[in-house]
C-alpha cells in the first residue's frame, strides 16, 4: 500500500472499524457468475486462467468468454494470442480494429479475423475497414451518440451470446434473438475487454462504469474483466471472494477500490490486510497493496473493484528500460 492513506494505520477519522459482513455474505451466498466457481467457502476467481497458455478453454477454464478489443495498443502479443484462441466471440470496438491490424504481421492478418467491428466508426481507418470488409468481417456502424463504442459492443455480445440465445442473426445488429429456455438462470458469456484502461482518463472511468452496468438487468449478471498492458481489473461481489494470484504471473501490486460506494472489507494474503474496516473515497482506500500469497481472500459487504498487475509485464518493461 505504500502511502500513508492506504496503510491500515489510518486514524479513526479516516477509517472506521465496523461489523463484518452478514452471515449470508460470510457463507458466500452469492450467485456464481461467468469466470467464477461458487463453492461453500465463497466465490472463487482465477483471472490468470484466461491468458494462461497451459489452460484449455472451455473445458479446463472458468467458462466461455467474448474478447472485446478496444482502441489501445496491444503491447503483449503472447497474452493477446492466448486470449484470442480461447475466445468464443471476438469483437473490435471501432478503432480497436486498427489496433488488431497493427499487432499482426501481413501474413497473420487473414488468420485472425474478428466476428464483428462495432461503433460509430469515426476512428476506423479506411484501409483497415477495406481489408476486413474484403475478408467478409461484419462491420456495423451505429451513430448513436448517447452510447459509447464499448456499450455498443456489449449490446452486440448480448445479442450473440450462445449461452442464452438459440441463434445468432449476424446480419442484423439490432436483431431480435429468441432466448433459450431458462435463460434467466443461465450463466452469460463473460467479457474480457483488452485495452479497458490506460489511455484517456474519461474512457478508463467509462470502462469501470461498464463493469457496474453489466451487473444490471435480468438473470445472472455478466462478468466483465478489464485488461490493460499492465494489469487486470474486475468487480468482486458482496460476500467472501477467493482469488487465485499465482505470484509467478500476477502481482505483487494490487488494490481494492470502493468505486461504487463505501464497503466494509476484510482481507487475507496481502501485505497490509484490512480487518473489518470501511473503505471509501475520502477515507481509507487500499491502493498500492501487495499480494504475499498465491491466494487472496477478500470479504466485502458491497461490490468493490479489484486490480492486480501482470508480473511478467513489469519485468519485461524493466528489461527494456535497462537496454
Amino acid at each position: 500500500m505504500g502511502s500513508d492513506q492506504s496503510k491500515i494505520t489510518a486514524s479513526a477519522n479516516d477509517a472506521t472499524t465496523a461489523t463484518p459482513a452478514t452471515a449470508a455474505a460470510k457463507n458466500g451466498a452469492t450467485a456464481a457468475v461467468d469466470g467464477t466457481t461458487k463453492k461453500s467457502d465463497g466465490t472463487h476467481w482465477d483471472p490468470y486462467s484466461y491468458f494462461s497458455p497451459s489452460i484449455n478453454f472451455p473445458q479446463d477454464g472458468p467458462g466461455p468468454f467474448a474478447l472485446l478489443i478496444l482502441n489501445q495498443p496491444i503491447f503483449n502479443k503472447s497474452i493477446f494470442l492466448n486470449l484470442w484462441r480461447k475466445a468464443t466471440l471476438r469483437v473490435c470496438a471501432d478503432g480497436g480494429a486498427n489496433r488488431l491490424f497493427e499487432a499482426l504481421t501481413p501474413s497473420e492478418r487473414g488468420l485472425y479475423l474478428p466476428t464483428a467491428i462495432i461503433g460509430d466508426l469515426d476512428s476506423l481507418r479506411p484501409s483497415v475497414r477495406s481489408f476486413y470488409s474484403s475478408h467478409s468481417v461484419q462491420i456495423n456502424q451505429d451513430d448513436d451518440q448517447n452510447s459509447t463504442d464499448f456499450g455498443k459492443c456489449m449490446t452486440f455480445i448480448s445479442l450473440h451470446d450462445p449461452s442464452v440465445c438459440t441463434e445468432s442473426r449476424r446480419l442484423s445488429f439490432r436483431a431480435s434473438i429468441k432466448p433459450k429456455k431458462n435463460a434467466d438462470r443461465t450463466k452469460k458469456l463473460a467479457v474480457v475487454a483488452l485495452g479497458g484502461f490506460g489511455g484517456r482518463m474519461d474512457q478508463s472511468f467509462h470502462s469501470i462504469h461498464a463493469l457496474y452496468t453489466s451487473q444490471q438487468g435480468e438473470g445472472i449478471p455478466r462478468q466483465v474483466y478489464l485488461f490493460s498492458s499492465e494489469s487486470i481489473a474486475f468487480l468482486l461481489r458482496p460476500g467472501r471472494n477467493l482469488l487465485k494470484t499465482p505470484r509467478d504471473h500476477l502481482g505483487p501490486s494490487c488494490g481494492i477500490i470502493p468505486v461504487g460506494g463505501p464497503a466494509v472489507v476484510t482481507t487475507k494474503g496481502l501485505e497490509w490486510n484490512l480487518e473489518g474496516q470501511e473503505t471509501r473515497f475520502g477515507g481509507l482506500v487500499s491502493t498500492s497493496n501487495h499480494t504475499v500469497e498465491d491466494e487472496v481472500m477478500v470479504e466485502t459487504t458491497e461490490q468493490v473493484l479489484w486490480t492486480v498487475e501482470f508480473r511478467r509485464e513489469r519485468e519485461d518493461r524493466e528489461e527494456v528500460e535497462e537496454e
